[in-house]
This record gives C-alpha cells, structure tokens and sequence, in this order.
C-alpha cells in the first residue's frame, strides 16, 4: 500500500482497518457528527466571504485606491492560493499520522486553533487600514482552515461504508446551507450598514467553530495506524497530480467540480454590489443575508433529498440537472436589471429559490462523488487534498476575474457598477454551469 498505512486499528467508533468496503453502518448521530464540521466551517467562511469581506471593502476603497470588486477579489483570491497548497500535503501527511489521536484528529484540531487565532489579527489588520496586512491576515485563516479542512476532507473515505456515502453527502449538503444561514444571520445583524460590528462578528464565528469542532471531533470514529511506509520526498508531487489518463473518472470529476465553482465565485464575491447597484438595496448586507437565507432554506430541502436519491438513481443524473437549472437561474439574474426597478426585489428573491434547488442538489452529491472515483482508499486525505484542489483553484481566479471584469463598468468613486458589468459576470457563470452539467456524463464508471 504506497504513501498510506501498513496496518491500522479502529477506534471506539469501530471503524474498519480495511477502509475498503467492510465498515459497518453509522447510527445517525455519528453521520450528524461527522456533518456538523460542514455547518461551523459554512457559516465561517459565510459570514466572511459574503458579507464581512464586501463590507469592509466598500470601507477600505478610498484609503487603498481600489474599487471594492477588486479589493474583495484580490482578498478572497489570494486566500484561495492558501487552500489550493495546504490541504494536498495535509491530507497526505494525515493518511501517515500515527497519533493516539487517530489519523485526522490532530490536524483539525491544530488547524482550528489557529484559525481562531487569525480571525482576531484579521480584525486588527482591517484597523490599521493596510491591505497588504489585510490579505496577508486573510490568508493566515486560511491557513489553519485549511489545515483542519485538509485531514477532515479524509474521515468520510475513512470511516462511511460505501452504501451510505450518498447519505453523508446529503447530510453534509444540509448541513452546508444550515451553516451559511447562520453565517448570514450573523452577517445581517452585525454588519447592518453603518452601524458594523466587526469585531463581535468574528468573535461569534470563532465561537461556533470552536465548539462544533469539538462535536465533530468527539464523535467521529477514526483510523490509529500502527505502522506506515517510509515518507519519499518525491511523493510530494502526488498531493498535487493524479494522472488523469490513469484516473479518467477522477480527472472528469474534477473539472466538472472546477466548472461550477468558477461559475459559483464569479458571483458571489459581488452580491452585495448586485443588490447595491441592480436591485437598489439601501442597506445591502442586509438584503444580501435575506436572500442567501432564501437561497439556503430551499437548498436544505434539496441538499438531503438529492444525497438519499443519490443513491438510487445515481450521481451524475441529479449534477446534470442541477448545474442546467443554475445556468438557466444565471440567465435570469443576467436579465432582471432590464426589468422595472419595482419588479426587480420579487425577481431577484423568486430567482433565489431557484438558485437554492439547484445549489443544494448539486452539493448532495458532489462530495459522495467525489469518494466514489478516488484511486485509492488507502491515500483517501492525500487523493481528497487533490480533489480539493477543484474548489480552491476556480476560487483564486475567478474571485479576482470578477472584480476586473467589472472594471471597465465601474462609476465614479461611491457610485457603484453599471448593469452592463453583471450582465457580463452573470452570463459567463451560466457558461461554467452547462459546462458543468453537460461534461459530467464523461464519468463512465460511477453512476
């Protein structure tokens, strides 16, 4: 068995040593335990990516010399580099991880601290109104999320038997939307525009991803590893690559992922100005939580119905359906600016229902997908950390693409983007999302 473990013994939560097929069911309160890392990490990035960093853009603009699109892009962006790097080498540092603790225990607990860590100097670089210490303390997030990310990414490979992994994706789909609901909450009532409380903000957010890890922490089975391989120097490029000609489902997987998730993060790092500019919000981190609270409450619904469905009618039927219906929800939003101004607030909230269905369906089956195709059960964190590598790499182009995209739409200092700018980012996302849905049949050997 390369680069993974020679032996392993299961712990209190009974997992095989196997991983390979012999593990037994998982009660429901494990599969929650196991989800509910999804719903504090959701909210985290939530809370920060959608609605704190925008804001604190739109206040940083006049002192650094760039429009908030850029700012927020260049921010999010840089950090993605960050998760594109640490979760590869974490999850193949975790798959030899011979700690009492289990293989992915102490990965996400070290990564978690600091992250908590950095929330409290990301506040301090906002205050000293220094964009360099402001990207550099957002990537330091990063960091330790990352790191946490990078092992946990491997419990499901681990630990779920193969029959269920359409419901734990399911489960973990709900508890996505569950978790940037409350990101949103937060965003909403804390970030109201100008009466921002960004400091309780993030302390409330430290909060919940200290004690949900906790939860995910106690009541996860691991894998204790007795023995491992040697570690070669030269198995560091594996955390980066798989072949894809050796992998074919792995690698259509993959980019089918990268596809949505560009279509995804060339919108969502300017909802805020969306509603600013297009629907005529006076107060956009407000509008911004209630339409992503209707965006999830209806992805919920989906996300739990898609991961059970899953596993009967097969995963590549239900991503094909919800990356069309997302590409035809962009087209939508493409045109609402064109409408009345006093038919756009109906029509962005109706377009968000649709958004949602599609969202949480296609998120109900993404990670159990991603399981299905992997090379090697064994190198599950280090294959995963690949995997991961589809999320994170759209995320560092696409966050920066929108705000230059919207470039040459910009107004004066104060006064926003013209509609000409979101018609353009809403109708390339839509291209991203047929993509997505359309290559997916391209997987020949999962269902």
């Amino acid at each position: 068995m390369p680069h993974g473990a020679l032996s392993a013994t299961p712990d209190a939560g009974g997992a095989s040593p196997t991983g390979k097929g012999d593990l037994p069911r998982l009660p429901i309160r494990t599969h929650l335990a196991i989800s509910s890392f999804w719903l504090a990490n959701n909210l985290h990035w939530g809370a920060l990516g959608i609605l704190i960093v925008p804001n604190q853009a739109t206040r940083m603009q006049t002192l650094v010399g760039l429009k908030e699109a850029e700012i927020t892009g260049w921010t999010i962006g840089m950090g993605a580099i960050v998760g594109a790097l640490v979760p590869p080498i974490v999850g193949m540092l975790s798959d030899r991880c011979r700690s009492p603790l289990g293989r992915r225990r102490p990965y996400v607990i070290g990564g978690t601290v600091l992250n908590i860590a950095a929330l409290f100097i990301f506040y301090l670089a906002f205050r000293s109104g220094s964009l360099a210490a402001y990207i550099a303390a957002w990537m330091l997030i990063g960091l330790g999320n990352n790191i946490a990310v990078g092992a946990y990414s491997g419990i499901i490979p681990d630990v779920v038997p193969a029959p269920e992994r359409g419901v734990a994706s399911g489960w973990m789909a709900g508890m996505q939307q569950v978790g940037m609901i409350g990101g949103f909450l937060i965003g909403g009532m804390l970030m109201t525009k100008g009466r921002e409380q960004d400091l309780a903000a993030l302390a409330v957010i430290a909060g919940v991803l200290g004690i949900i890890t906790a939860i995910t922490v106690l009541g996860t089975p691991e894998r204790r590893l007795t023995q491992v391989s040697p570690f070669r120097w030269q198995e560091l490029k594996s955390c980066f690559w798989l072949d894809p000609r050796k992998h074919p489902d792995f690698g259509w997987v993959w980019i089918t992922r990268a596809f949505f998730t560009t279509g995804w993060w060339l919108i969502q790092p300017t909802l805020q100005y969306f509603m600013r500019d297009v629907v005529r919000s006076e107060d956009p981190a407000a509008a911004v939580s209630l339409l992503g609270g209707v965006v999830l409450i209806a992805a919920v619904f989906t996300g739990v119905a898609g991961g059970v469905l899953s596993d009967r009618w097969g995963r590549k039927r239900i991503i094909c359906i919800a990356g069309l219906e997302m590409a035809v929800t962009c087209a939508g939003f493409a045109a609402l600016g064109w409408l009345p101004v006093e038919l756009r607030v109906g029509g962005v909230y109706a377009l968000a229902v649709l958004w949602g269905c599609g969202y949480g369906a296609y998120l109900s089956v993404d990670w159990a997908l991603g399981t299905d195709v992997l090379p090697n059960p064994d190198d599950a964190g280090k294959d995963m950390g690949v995997w991961h590598l589809s999320m994170v790499v759209p995320q560092a182009l696409a966050a920066p693409a929108a705000g230059l995209l919207l470039r040459p739409f910009a107004g004066a200092a104060g006064q926003g983007y013209t509609l000409g700018g979101y018609t353009l980012l809403f109708g390339v996302s839509a291209i991203f999302m047929v993509l997505c849905g359309a290559l997916i049949f391209q997987v020949k050997k999962a269902r």
